[in-house]
């Protein structure tokens, strides 16, 4: 098989690749901004409480 034959194959892996980093990324963000905003709460709970 020559090598032209599996550059397509090679750039979908490469772009399947780089689709699943960014759903990776995003589920990432999505988690820091729940923890943060979970955090930011327990913060002025506790600083209500004193």
């Amino acid at each position: 098989m020559p090598n032209s034959d599996l550059l397509p194959s090679l750039l979908l892996k490469i772009y399947q690749n780089q689709l699943a980093f960014e759903a990776a990324i995003m589920e990432l963000t999505l988690c820091v901004e729940q923890r943060g905003s979970v955090q930011g709460k327990q913060r002025t709970s506790k600083s209500s409480s004193e």
